[in-house]
């Protein structure tokens, strides 16, 4: 089968001419019959028009913006111009890797109730070298074919870390106008994650297994400002877009079952109690002070745990020596009674609680400062709420008990 459904390639840019004519080269290079190139330059001051009609390619149309009409409408743009059944918005910092158009395509018209395509991506530097991206960058794998929109939905809300690189995906057209297109409900950073999850509450969704473009990362990028620089409100917002999606899940049939709304009302008041911390380090005087909260989790911890029982504290090593010598605490993960670092996967921590139980720690305590932990670790959140009582859960603590 040879794909040939029209597919337009979107380019939003601002003052990026060398990075942009990068990725328009890589564009222009796709082998496919029947694609167009959408330039939307954001009253751009460099030479990026220059750039643009150097190529005297009539594949590409320029559009030039009469004022900054900043990111948000600007990818609307996109949008609203765009008159082919397949759309993909190219980020100008970013390279379409050989056959992307074609895998996408050949997904999309081989699945119709898929409303968008996504492929993986491998991630390059300024200079254009590769990087090997770790931690919070890095995506968990997500399975290959489709994806039923709802089961997507759900896995983001158990707390897979499922990205979708926005230079890697397609659109079907048709499913942007029944969505509506971008919106920004909470924040201008998170216009990509917001409409995947409105998009997933309708349509299924395909994942290429395949390396079909390449991210790049520098300072000057929207998710390093959010999410790395001091004041971000990154995580902020992940959080707000994870509660509306619980929100498409009570509107689903699934909802229809009482054990699964029972779920959801979980899930929900844990991201709740998240989004309040997030905002906390952003307005310090909304709630408690750090000292004013560890002083209270630790009178907490000695009502509810006997004098002489060891425990394990799951405190992303914040709490250290403010605990007291009297409380018997093992830092997890542990190794020779010494911090060692985050599990790197649900089977290690719960393959490490089940060491550590046997000997002889007989609670476990989750601070504050590691609840991210009941979301990254959903299989051991799952396995302790599954195992043992929970005899604690409020804002500063979650404890179980781990005896038989």
């Amino acid at each position: 089968m040879t794909p040939d459904t029209k597919v337009t390639i979107a380019i939003p840019t601002y003052n990026r001419s060398e990075l942009l004519k990068v990725s328009l080269q890589s564009v222009l290079a796709q082998d496919y019959p029947d694609f167009q190139v959408l330039v939307l330059d954001n009253a751009s001051f460099d030479d990026t028009e220059a750039v643009v009609r150097s190529f005297a390619d009539s594949r590409i149309t320029y559009v030039r913006n009469e004022s900054n009409i900043g990111a948000f409408r600007n990818w609307q743009r996109a949008v609203e111009i765009n008159s082919s059944p397949y759309l993909s918005i190219l980020s100008d910092d970013d390279i379409l890797l050989p056959n992307f158009i074609y895998e996408s395509v050949l997904a999309l018209d081989k699945h119709p109730h898929a409303a968008l395509s996504s492929a993986q991506a491998e991630f390059i530097d300024m200079n254009g070298a590769l990087l090997r991206v770790t931690g919070a960058e890095l995506s968990d794998n997500l399975p290959e074919g489709v994806i039923n929109g709802l089961d997507f939905i759900h896995q983001i809300v158990d707390g897979r870390k499922w990205i979708l690189r926005t230079s890697s995906v397609m659109f079907r057209t048709s499913a942007l106008a029944a969505v509506g297109g971008f919106d920004i409900p909470h924040s201008k950073y998170m216009i990509d994650l917001n409409l995947y999850l409105r998009i997933a509450a309708q349509f299924d969704i395909f994942f290429i297994a395949k390396e079909l473009a390449q991210v790049r990362f520098h300072v000057e990028q929207d998710s390093q400002v959010t999410f790395h620089s001091p004041g971000g409100t990154g995580s902020l917002a992940v959080m707000a877009e994870r509660t509306d999606a619980i929100a498409y899940l009570l509107q689903s049939p699934r909802a229809e079952d009482a054990s699964y709304r029972q779920w959801l009302a979980e899930r929900l008041l844990h991201m709740s109690m998240r989004r309040s911390e997030f905002t906390s380090q952003l307005i310090p005087e909304i709630n408690l002070s750090w000292s004013e909260r560890l002083q209270i989790a630790i009178q907490e911890i000695a009502a509810v745990i006997p004098a002489g029982k060891s425990f394990i504290l799951v405190d992303d090593n914040q709490w250290g020596s403010e605990i007291s010598p009297e409380f018997d605490a093992l830092p997890f993960l542990e190794h020779e009674g010494q911090y060692w670092g985050a599990p790197p996967d649900d089977q290690t921590a719960i393959r490490e609680l089940e060491r550590m139980r046997d000997c002889g720690a007989s609670f476990m305590v989750i601070g504050w400062p590691a609840f991210w932990c009941l979301d990254y670790y959903s299989k051991l959140r799952n396995y302790l709420s599954s195992n043992f009582r929970c005899i604690l859960h409020n804002s500063r603590l979650v404890v179980f008990d781990l005896r038989p």
